[in-house]
């Protein structure tokens, strides 16, 4: 960045199913920044038709993203951003876009030869009458059934059988952030075979791999209240259960998967390791959670890194890819 004291915004907010993980995520920025002494302000992309407006309003040199789910983290915002001439942390309009979609990301995985758990992409419809049909692409439960487009653990089910995907369903469809058509049937998901092992995350800070976090949800998985409900998990670094060779072999794993997909600044890998200590990826998070109980924070610490010099690194690899507004 060529300004010597930029403006920082942080975006936060937004309209997303995760609009509250993202306004804590925000708040812990916006205080970080506030006590390195920068000049920073908070913005709520809600008002998404006044964004450009408010931005130019205030100023802003630079945004740090502080938004998680579609309109914040699947490319929209970066390519305005990227339009205005503003730099901002993350990765880019493509990667971002990519990794939102879980399915695109799936088979840019599996067509790289790197492992991803058993999937099917199935419209709301035909998931519905699963269960008087054959098992979509030879899955057979239990699997997971997964909005394609938010994060969070936001509509994730799990299901045993064919019986109670039904009901399942509707509830899935409450929590979805897909852009449906408005009678619901083009509203894709993802069925995901449910790999039984050892959950664990990596967090990568411009290409360095941080310390790996082992994930163990008291009672059932990783749900959304599971993740953001204090003493429901428990967090282990490093992973108990995992010896050294499998420990690289994810990192190396999570590191090639981040490159591919054009990954850049903070992001996140999330894995399933197998009885057999073959790691499978589950997902990237390009902007991850940043609030008290979120886990790239928690790698930082244990990598040394405090919050504010977590958030510090994040401000110093903000950028464009190509800048269209300012030559």
């Amino acid at each position: 960045m060529s300004v010597l004291k930029p403006h920082i915004g942080v975006l936060l907010g937004g309209n997303s199913t995760e609009r509250e993980v993202s306004l804590k995520s925000g708040e812990a920025l916006l205080k970080a920044y506030q006590q390195l002494g920068h000049n920073v302000t908070a913005i709520d992309t809600a008002d998404g038709a006044n964004l450009p407006a408010t931005l130019l309003e205030k100023q802003i040199d630079v945004a740090i993203l502080a938004l998680h789910g579609p309109g914040g983290e699947d490319g929209a915002i970066q390519g305005l951003l990227e339009t205005m001439g503003i730099p901002y942390s993350g990765s880019g309009v493509t990667a971002s876009a990519v990794c939102m979609d879980k399915v695109l990301t799936k088979q840019i995985l599996r067509d790289s030869d790197l492992p991803t758990p058993p999937w099917s992409e199935v419209t709301v419809e035909k998931c519905k009458i699963i269960k008087r049909q054959a098992h979509p692409q030879n899955l057979t439960p239990p699997y997971f059934i997964k909005p394609l487009n938010t994060g969070s653990s936001v509509g994730v089910m799990k299901t045993a059988s064919d019986i109670n995907i039904t009901d399942n369903i509707d509830e899935f469809l409450l929590k979805s952030a897909n852009d449906a058509a408005p009678d619901g049937t083009e509203t894709r998901v993802l069925i995901e075979k449910e790999v039984v092992g050892t959950e664990v995350t990596l967090t990568i800070l411009d290409k360095k791999i941080l310390p790996i976090i082992e994930i163990l949800p008291k009672k059932g998985f990783y749900s959304y209240d599971n993740k953001y409900t204090v003493g429901r998990t428990q967090y282990l670094i490093p992973p108990k259960e995992l010896g050294e060779e499998t420990l690289k072999q994810v990192g190396d794993i999570g590191l090639a998967a981040g490159q591919l997909l054009g990954c850049r600044g903070l992001y996140r890998v999330d894995f399933i390791v197998d009885a057999k200590n073959q790691p499978w990826i589950l997902e990237l998070n390009t902007i991850p959670g940043l609030t008290p109980t979120s886990l790239a924070p928690k790698a930082a610490l244990a990598f040394g890194l405090s919050f504010e010099e977590l958030a510090s690194q994040i401000l110093a690899g903000a950028r464009l890819d190509i800048c269209i507004a300012k030559q």
